[in-house]
């Protein structure tokens, strides 16, 4: 009825291509539902931080566009999209999160975007962050860097559903949706998209300004610090 796709902790290259390859073969599968299921008390706390202090800028950029890549087919793919969130869900891991077509939280979840903090913006991921959140809700979130609870993300509709009982909240979700045909569900989802006419350029705008902010010697210094106190 569904396929799962393991959701990594943190995102760099090996855990990025590995998320795409499971979508890839879901698409091709024409599975009906993807589950997107993060570890116990981590969803995804987004880029691997030590991965991106010591990273070769050519290859932070390929994983940048693979990661675009995913978020996009989320957006706009034939088949429904879960998130079934435990726990941690920080900066990027938030594109994941947003970018599906139904998000269930157990109340213990934070939600949390903290690249204003490192001097950094959720630059790539802001056509995902679009898809559940207002501007307004999105400068909050950057503005704080606080973590939001459960409750929150629902009232800023990050999230769709609290339930500590992920099976069953799972199960009731997917049979309500069953009913509606693929056909539908890859037009209705691209359409919303390319509604937004320049959601790819919004991507590649924020991804060329996060790509220039990771070579900026104090923001990389200050990642560097922050991955040898992990």
């Amino acid at each position: 009825m569904y396929q799962e796709i393991k959701i990594p902790n943190v995102l760099n290259p090996d855990s990025i291509k590995q998320i795409l390859d499971q979508l890839e073969k879901c698409e091709q599968a024409n599975v009906r539902f993807v589950v997107l299921i993060g570890e116990e008390k981590v969803f995804c706390n987004g880029l691997d931080i030590a991965w991106v202090a010591n990273g070769e800028e050519l290859k932070v950029g390929q994983a940048m566009n693979l990661y675009a890549t995913f978020l996009k087919k989320l957006q706009v793919g034939k088949f429904i999209s879960v998130a079934l969130v435990n726990g941690r869900v920080a900066g990027g891991g938030m594109g994941l999160v947003c970018a599906c077509d139904y998000v269930i939280a157990e109340e213990s979840s934070t939600f949390s975007l903290p690249e204003g903090l490192l001097g950094l913006i959720p630059g790539m991921i802001l056509p995902a962050l679009l898809n559940r959140l207002s501007p307004q809700c999105i400068k909050k979130m950057v503005f704080t860097g606080k973590k939001y609870s459960a409750i929150t993300a629902i009232e800023f509709g990050i999230v769709d559903e609290i339930s500590n009982d992920h099976a069953k909240a799972l199960d009731i979700a997917i049979n309500t949706m069953r009913s509606c045909k693929t056909t539908a569900v890859g037009d209705v989802k691209e359409i919303l998209y390319t509604f937004h006419s320049n959601n790819d350029e919004l991507a590649m705008q924020g991804m060329t300004n996060l790509k220039a902010k990771l070579q900026d010697p104090e923001i990389k210094q200050r990642l560097k610090d922050i991955s040898e106190m992990m």
